[in-house]
């Protein structure tokens, strides 16, 4: 057994967070054989021979996990990996299986509707989005989500509502404000879009988000603002681009 930690589980999550991932690996096998009903470990063990490319094996992982109970992040990641390999229909009947199994979760509803609206079934994603609100309304990825579904649609005024919940109610996710700068830059709203762009390269300040900025920027009549801030980023990419000596 480990010396630092109570369980190989405790002890491969210290070694993940130090970088160490093929002991973390090693630390949760050890897990898995003096515990092999801990979903969480093979579920992590998984994630992690994702990160090295051997999908198989992950999938391998991620299906025992689901003969020994039900764990909603396998499912997930599962039903990912089934539609990436082109077996929609697999991941389907996973997610319904999931959506009936776990009947206060959002996240089944809404990737069943991604898929749908993915295939062109607009009305059939609609409901499966509704029903994903229904599932638990204080879910912000849902309300974010269906806002784009809806920003594709055209119906901006309720996908700026849903947006603009899913901030409210996830306010430190950068990829949320992302999502409500782009539709409120789609709806000809710059100065919205401007501070929600803002708001999320506070949280993440890459490149791609300071382009929409200046591009805000540009929209308003800031012309030297954006053009500093393009020089900014500039520089930014050629330090990240320069070769090394």
């Amino acid at each position: 057994m480990p010396a630092t930690a109570e369980t190989y589980f405790e002890a491969a999550q210290t070694l993940y967070e130090a970088g160490k991932q093929t002991e973390a690996r090693r630390a949760l096998r050890n897990e898995l054989k003096i515990r092999p009903d801990n979903l969480e470990a093979r579920y992590d063990l998984a994630v992690l021979l994702e990160e090295i490319g051997h999908r198989k094996d992950a999938v391998a992982l991620y299906e025992e996990n689901l003969r020994r109970g039900w764990h909603l992040p396998t499912i997930v990641n599962l039903s990912a990996i089934y539609r990436q390999q082109g077996e929609t229909d697999r991941a389907v009947q996973l997610l319904e299986k999931a959506a009936r199994k776990f009947r206060h979760e959002a996240v089944p509803w809404y990737l069943l509707a991604e898929i749908s609206a993915a295939a062109g079934e607009k009305e059939k994603a609609k409901k499966q989005f509704e029903a994903a609100l229904r599932a638990d309304p204080l879910n912000a990825f849902a309300h974010i989500r269906y806002a784009a579904f809806l920003a594709g649609q055209k119906q901006m005024k309720s996908a700026i509502k849903h947006a603009r919940r899913g901030t409210g109610l996830r306010p430190e996710c950068a990829d949320c404000w992302r999502i409500l700068g782009d539709i409120l830059r789609d709806a000809g709203d710059h100065s919205g879009a401007l501070k929600a762009y803002q708001k999320s390269a506070a949280l993440n300040p890459d490149i791609i988000i300071r382009k929409r900025i200046i591009s805000q920027l540009h929209a308003l009549g800031e012309h030297e603002r954006a053009d500093v801030m393009q020089r900014s980023v500039e520089a930014l990419y050629r330090s990240q681009h320069s070769a090394t000596p």
